[in-house]
């Protein structure tokens, strides 16, 4: 498995495996980004994944030690907004975006401002994107603790023009990405 952390740009090698960028709650979602990963791993070693995930948090995250080589790395995006766009549209084309809505968690609260609010916009996006784009590989899992989760239900939904599944687990919208891929 090959990570690639926010800002670097890597050449994506479709022979090696697929792409997968997770979306999610960053502050306050319980760290599901590690889980993620590791699922990932289990069945599928050989692949990509985006992650936009602060750098500090990077030693606590072992298989962050896997992330690409410098000698992959061929250039910068200088903004992160600029490198999260670039890996969604290629991930959305070329593997799968895995949208994961976790509960807040009560040990690690976010800190300020109202839990998932950049989540809930790119979700949005992406319900749009995939409406026009419908051979876009998206796959979305939530908690049922995630709030207004069916708001966010109805509204991708309809979007879609049909009852659009979400996964009850993480394990559950992990094996619906890779077998998006397959």
């Amino acid at each position: 498995m090959k990570i690639i952390i926010p800002k670097t740009l890597v050449e994506i090698e479709p022979a090696y495996g697929p792409l997968f960028f997770l979306a999610g709650p960053l502050q306050g979602g319980d760290d599901w980004q590690k889980k993620c990963c590791a699922e990932i791993c289990k069945h599928m070693p050989n692949s990509y994944v985006a992650i936009p995930y602060y750098v500090n948090k990077e030693l606590d995250f072992p298989l962050m030690r896997q992330s690409v080589g410098e000698s992959e790395v061929v250039g910068y995006l200088g903004r992160q907004l600029d490198w999260e766009r670039y890996y969604l549209e290629r991930a959305a084309k070329h593997g799968c975006i895995i949208f994961w809505l976790p509960k807040e968690s009560k040990e690690k609260p976010r800190t300020s401002g109202a839990y998932a609010t950049a989540t809930r916009g790119e979700i949005a996006r992406w319900s749009v994107e995939l409406k026009y784009n419908p051979l876009y590989r998206i796959v979305v899992g939530a908690e049922l603790e995630f709030p207004d989760l069916s708001e966010t239900q109805r509204n991708f939904s309809a979007d879609q023009g049909f009852s659009f599944q979400f996964h009850s687990t993480l394990a559950e919208t992990v094996a619906a990405a890779l077998k998006k891929v397959s």
